[in-house]
């Protein structure tokens, strides 16, 4: 499903084991099976912690953020928002937190305001690198619903951010050729945009207008 317009929607997913994406104009559709995405991104999490002793793949990841800082865009005592190593869009985001979670209904009353805090970072900061409302599509992966106590388990709760704004408010990344027939291809570093994102903090830019 794709979009021919500049609106402002997100979409609804409701699936056997797959969690929703949420946004201010909200379509909803349903499949009984697994989207590829997150089916792809459990099966890796499965795998990781049978191979490492418990230890859950992407809490071992923060720690080799942590330990960089190079692709770190912001954070807070529970939360961490990096530009992924393995970034396809310019700016493209993940908001993990900093503790094995694996749904949003095992937040703490704290971590809920602090995965709020994350969010509204993340997209004041898209809003002020290019001084527009920033288009985006952005998802929660959590534990699969109905799932077997082994996913359940090695699921952990993460965001993605897919930004497709390049240059300015009005270049935006296409993906064509050599990254539709062969494999992705970055505009910029994720070191670059991370420190870009960085540089975006503060007041939200109308308000200085």
């Amino acid at each position: 499903m794709g979009a021919s317009v500049a609106a402002s929607y997100q979409e609804t997913m409701a699936v056997g084991i797959v969690p929703g994406r949420y946004g201010r104009c909200v379509n909803i559709w349903a499949t009984s099976s697994l989207p590829e995405e997150p089916h792809a991104e459990l099966g890796q999490m499965i795998k990781y912690l049978a191979d490492n002793k418990g230890r859950h793949l992407l809490q071992d990841y923060i720690k080799v953020e942590l330990e960089k800082k190079e692709r770190i865009v912001w954070q807070n005592e529970g939360i961490l928002v990096v530009v992924p190593w393995w970034a396809v869009w310019p700016f493209e985001v993940l908001v993990i937190p900093k503790r094995h979670v694996r749904a949003l209904v095992d937040f703490t009353e704290e971590e809920r305001l602090q995965f709020a805090e994350a969010i509204q970072e993340v997209t004041r900061r898209y809003d002020n690198l290019f001084q527009c409302s920033f288009p985006y599509s952005s998802g929660i992966h959590q534990a699969p619903l109905d799932g077997s106590a082994e996913e359940v388990n090695s699921s952990y709760l993460h965001m993605h951010f897919y930004p497709p704004l390049l240059r300015s408010s009005t270049v935006k990344k296409f993906q064509v050729g050599y990254e539709m027939l062969a494999e992705p291809q970055r505009d910029i570093t994720p070191e670059q945009a991370a420190a870009r994102l960085r540089e975006c903090g503060g007041e939200l830019y109308r308000k200085a207008l």
